[in-house]
């Protein structure tokens, strides 16, 4: 194998492994920036507003204070969907 031949392969290689790290990189902070407008559930549209999705960081305590901030008087994770398999912050008033 040539020197020139070494080179270029190498520098093929390294640009092939920069470009899959800055997709990866990428993909992962698209994915913890995950912001739900506010939508409504289907049981009282007049008193409830639902938005973010609880997480690992965002669970019952932390909506209930967001909520609180935002002048309602609770807040919690509930599930949507059938069966309940996303869990979304919800304030009532």
């Amino acid at each position: 194998m040539t020197k020139n031949n070494f080179v270029m392969k190498f520098s093929t290689m390294l640009t092939a492994f920069t470009l899959t790290v800055l997709m990866v990189v990428s993909s992962i902070h698209c994915q913890t920036n995950d912001v739900t407008h506010g939508t409504f559930p289907e049981n009282d549209t007049s008193n409830t507003l639902c938005f973010n999705p609880c997480t690992v960081k965002l669970g019952d305590k932390e909506c209930k204070t967001i909520c609180l901030n935002k002048s309602y008087k609770d807040g919690s994770c509930t599930g949507f969907g059938i069966p309940p398999t996303f869990k979304y912050c919800c304030c009532t008033k």
